[in-house]
């Protein structure tokens, strides 16, 4: 057994049992086998004595005279750029790292063969990089292939599956028939050869043929492949190839047609062999076959990219919602334990408040994406003017901005006219461009909202711009081209301090997506951003004068000696809401469950309850049965009587199932209690007007 030709990278017992244990491999094979450096001067670090067989060489030293003792000098000159490249470029599409190539080698005696070499990269401990190559000669083998590939394609290859095949014999320019099932070429022979189709010229059939059946734009590409130069220049290379190209079919779709030459000379490319047939089936098989195949890749590729977005996601969100929870369970301990001391325990009811809020938003956040990832929705829109939309929004966030010394102002520069709008979610839109700058800007800095109409076109509809300024942290410039996706945070809330899902601009994003808007971000790191939004809106008259909030509508208290009925199945929230609501000058009666609000109605007289607050998910009844049993009794006051939803079913859909199932008005939990009297107070007074 030969040694390495190179002394080994690392000394130790592990180079030498890795040296020994190929000794042991290598002895037992029946071709050559190398190991080479994979990088730098390729230079072979080992062979076996088969390689010396293979290259003629009686021992190390004149193999490493032959070959300069590096993969480079092993290969012949004329093979070594398309060896070395496409072993590169195998490796870097094989997982394995496996490549397969065929090139010739020159012996010492001069001698050019053919050999394949298996090969395979790896990484060792003792030399970096290398190849593992086996090796064997294969010029007989080679020579034996090729001879029974021309014999099978001449002889038989052609015959099966062709319509039509033919001899042509370039000295004579003849044509010669031995296939003809269409009968497309005989009657172009026997138009051009006066009857003798056996020795027409070929020239004028394939020219004709052209002209008549295949396409206007295949046939410059037909005429050059057919011509004898052409066909000369591509047998001298192989014993064969195929063309495709297309023809008029009796319908709108073209026919694919294949082309398939052959040698039949060696020595001299006298002749050749003209096979023709439709391939049009298998075309449109393969090319279904590509497109599934590319479909499930792509799917596969999304959906790798989905998970592991969700599984970033999940892990952030996972932080930022103990975040909160952690305030919340914390300062509850710590209420309990000074319930003697007001002034402390009412600093722990703030900090409790303040981190339900954040939980609630970033819960609110997670369910409106995922509504609006459904793609179900349609805008509801109705007249509203756009300045006081604006104002609305601003007003929301002014006693935030005033906690942090914010100068938070309106630039609207508008005239009288109401648009088209969905309120709620343009609403929505804006608070959380508006939530964002205030969060992210410091204290003592400046967030200014403005407003302009662009133009106004004959249609009615006008473009509006508005923009979102202030002077805050900024975002850096990687981050901006990813703004809007959803998850994506520019660091997570232990980075920035700021707590939330990374879904308030993508949830933007959509809701502008569905109202045909756009939205461009400007931002500088440490400078601050601005979001301009630029929509089309429907003009639709003269605008309204925005209503101060009046008394009533601002007052936490029942307008009159209200019973209501609640059904709610969870204790504690059954406890929180009666509590609240007795608080705020109702009467209220609890019930467990659905079929228990049907029964409490049901044995009591005509409005005894003013109101009905029905949660949706009971064990028993659910609040939709019970709603709809309640209005299918046989009274009158059931017709007219409030029945609102108290759940914590948020999305929109959700709302909508509570209207179609005989509720009045649907309230989220946990519930705003101002927003939850004011929707009592309305509901019952319309009641009482409608009886």
């Amino acid at each position: 057994m030969s040694e390495k030709i190179l002394p080994a990278v690392t000394d130790g017992n592990k180079a030498e049992t890795t040296l020994e244990a190929l000794q042991r491999m290598a002895a037992k094979m029946p071709g050559g086998f190398f190991i080479y450096r994979a990088d730098g001067d390729e230079a072979i670090l080992y062979i076996n004595d088969v390689m010396l067989d293979i290259f003629g060489c009686k021992t190390e030293e004149e193999f490493r005279e032959l070959t300069g003792g590096t993969f480079v000098g092993l290969v012949h000159p004329a093979d070594l750029e398309n060896v070395e490249a496409s072993i590169l470029q195998q490796v870097a599409k094989n997982a394995k790292r496996l490549d397969y190539v065929k090139y010739r080698i020159k012996r010492k005696d001069g001698e050019i063969r053919w050999v394949d070499d298996y090969g395979r990269r790896v990484h060792t401990e003792e030399g970096g990089d290398v190849f593992y190559v086996f090796i064997r000669d294969v010029t007989e083998e080679l020579a034996a292939q090729e001879e029974s590939l021309r014999r099978a394609q001449v002889i038989e290859g052609l015959s099966v599956g062709y319509s039509s095949i033919f001899l042509l014999n370039f000295v004579s320019g003849s044509m010669r028939p031995y296939l003809q099932e269409n009968g497309v070429f005989l009657e172009i022979a026997e138009s051009l050869s006066g009857g003798d189709e056996q020795f027409a010229d070929y020239h004028r059939v394939l020219a004709e043929y052209g002209q008549r059946y295949v396409l206007p734009e295949d046939q410059a590409f037909f005429q050059r492949q057919t011509d004898e130069s052409h066909i000369r220049e591509r047998l001298a290379d192989a014993p064969a190839y195929t063309v495709t190209y297309r023809c008029v079919g009796d319908g709108k779709a073209p026919v694919y047609m294949e082309m398939s030459v052959v040698r039949v000379k060696d020595s001299e490319i006298s002749g050749a062999v003209l096979g023709f047939r439709d391939v049009t089936e298998r075309i449109a098989r393969v090319q279904r076959e590509l497109s599934e195949k590319m479909e499930m890749e792509m799917e596969l590729e999304r959906e790798k990219r989905s998970n592991e977005i969700k599984s970033s996601f999940l892990f952030s969100i996972s932080h930022d919602i103990r975040t909160p929870m952690n305030a919340i369970t914390g300062f509850t301990a710590l209420a309990k334990s000074h319930m003697d001391d007001p002034k402390l325990l009412e600093e722990f009811l703030d900090n409790i408040e303040d981190a339900s809020g954040h939980l609630l938003s970033l819960i609110d956040n997670l369910l409106e994406m995922s509504s609006l990832s459904q793609e179900k929705f349609t805008l509801d829109e109705l007249p509203a003017s756009l300045d006081d939309e604006v104002a609305a929004v601003i007003d929301m966030f002014r006693p935030q901005a005033n906690e942090k010394n914010i100068e938070l102002k309106a630039d609207v520069n508008l005239p009288p006219t109401d648009v088209l709008l969905d309120t709620v979610r343009f609403r929505r839109l804006m608070s959380n461009l508006v939530d964002n700058a205030v969060k992210f800007t410091p204290e003592g800095g400046h967030v200014t909202v403005s407003v302009r109409r662009k133009f106004a076109s004959g249609s009615g509809y006008a473009r509006y711009e508005i923009s979102v300024a202030d002077d805050g942290v900024g975002m850096a410039e990687g981050f901006l081209r990813r703004v809007g996706k959803v998850f994506e945070r520019e660091k997570n809330s232990t980075e920035s301090g700021y707590i939330g899902t990374g879904l308030g601009l993508a949830i933007t994003k959509k809701i502008l997506d569905l109202m045909g808007g756009s939205i461009v971000v400007q931002s500088e790191k440490g400078k601050g951003s601005t979001f301009i939004i630029s929509l089309a809106l429907k003009q639709v008259g003269a605008a309204r004068k925005r209503l101060a909030p009046t008394a009533e509508q601002s007052d936490l208290k029942a307008d009159g000696a209200y019973r209501l009925l609640l059904a709610e199945d969870m204790g504690v929230n059954r406890l929180i809401a009666e509590t609240m609501l007795k608080d705020s000058g109702f009467d209220v009666d609890s019930v467990p469950d659905g079929c228990d609000a049907v029964d409490a109605i049901d044995c009591h007289p005509e409005h005894y309850y003013d109101a009905v607050l029905m949660d949706i998910q009971m064990p028993v009844m659910n609040g939709y049965e019970a709603t709809h049993r309640i209005r299918a009794m046989n009274r009158k006051d059931v017709k007219t009587l409030p029945i609102i939803a108290l759940s914590a079913n948020a999305r929109e859909q959700d709302k909508q199932a509570s209207l179609e199932s005989g509720m009045n008005a649907h309230v989220a939990k946990p519930f705003d209690l101002a927003l939850l009297i004011d929707t009592l107070n309305e509901q019952i007074a319309a009641a009482k007007i409608a009886k």
